[in-house]
């Protein structure tokens, strides 16, 4: 399954992290077990979820707007 999702064009430096911390506020929040706890036999998917997260991230952080640097 393709899941497509719309990421801000830009986000001001340093809301990257709370873009991320929304996303995985909400998803936390539907979880039917406790964040530490994964259920016997269910390591390869927490797994392949950890690293769809890692590509999420690496997502966002493409879009985040630095800051202009006056040097």
């Amino acid at each position: 399954m393709i899941i497509e999702i719309e990421i801000p064009d830009s986000l001001p430096e340093g809301h990257g992290s709370s873009f991320k911390k929304g996303v995985a506020e909400v998803l936390l929040e539907n979880a039917t077990t406790s964040l530490d706890h994964t259920p016997t036999g269910h390591e390869r998917s927490r797994y392949l979820g950890k690293r769809i997260g890692e590509v999420l991230a690496k997502e966002v952080a493409k879009v985040v707007k630095p800051l202009d640097s006056k040097n």
